[in-house]
C-alpha cells in the first residue's frame, strides 16, 4: 500500500494496494484517487498487515482512512505539522522541522547553542563517514580508499560496543554461498 501526490495534475493522491495470492500464484494491483477531504475505506478487517501501511498513508500524505481502528502518526511526531511525501512540503524542511528536536528537548530560547538539524538525505560529513564505514577500512574524508586497516575497535565512537576487541585476521571474507 502507497500512494502518490497527483493534486496538481488530478487534485487528488492516487493510492495502490499490490496484492498477492501464494496460494493461486497471482497479482494483483488496485488502484484509485482520494481527493482532499475524501474518506478511503480501511482493509485491515480483511488484511491485517495493511494496519502500520494505512498509518504511514494517513501519516506521509494525509490520506484519511474510515474505520481504522488506531489512525494516528507512525514515522512523524504526533505534534508534527503537514504531510512530508506531498509535493507542497518544503524540499529541506520547514522551519519548525529545522529545529524540532533541540525545540523539544532545550526549549527555542537554547537554539543559539546548536545548529539546525540538516535535513538533506544525501549529506554526510567527515564523522559520519568514518563511524559507518565499514569495519577496519575506513578512509579519510574525500579520499580515495586505501587497502591499510585502521585501528578502530568499535562501530561508533561512544557507543556501546557490538564488537569487543575485532581483530581482522580473526574473521575470513566468504566469497560465495553455500
Amino acid at each position: 500500500l502507497s500512494g502518490i501526490d497527483f493534486i496538481d495534475e488530478k487534485e487528488a493522491i492516487c493510492v495502490f494496494y499490490q496484492l498477492l495470492s501464494t496460494k493461486l500464484k497471482k497479482r494483483m494491483r488496485v488502484k484509485c484517487f482520494v481527493k482532499n477531504g475524501e474518506f478511503l475505506q480501511s482493509v485491515t478487517k480483511l488484511f491485517k498487515s495493511a494496519n502500520w501501511s494505512e498509518r504511514e498513508l494517513y501519516d506521509m500524505f494525509g490520506v484519511l482512512i474510515k474505520n481504522h481502528q488506531n489512525l494516528k502518526r507512525i514515522l512523524m511526531p504526533d505534534d508534527w505539522f503537514g504531510y512530508p511525501l506531498l509535493k507542497t512540503y518544503p524540499l529541506q524542511g520547514d522551519e519548525k522541522a529545522k529545529w524540532y528536536e533541540i525545540d523539544k528537548i532545550f526549549g527555542k530560547e537554547n537554539r543559539d547553542k546548536f545548529k539546525e538539524e540538516n535535513r538533506d538525505s544525501a549529506f554526510v560529513d567527515s564523522k559520519d563517514y568514518f563511524n559507518f564505514a565499514k569495519l577496519y577500512h575506513e578512509s579519510e574524508y574525500g579520499k580515495p580508499p586505501s587497502n591499510k586497516a585502521s585501528i578502530q575497535e568499535y562501530q561508533e565512537d561512544g557507543g556501546v560496543p557490538l564488537v569487543k576487541k575485532a581483530k581482522m585476521q580473526k574473521f575470513k571474507t566468504i566469497k560465495k554461498r553455500r
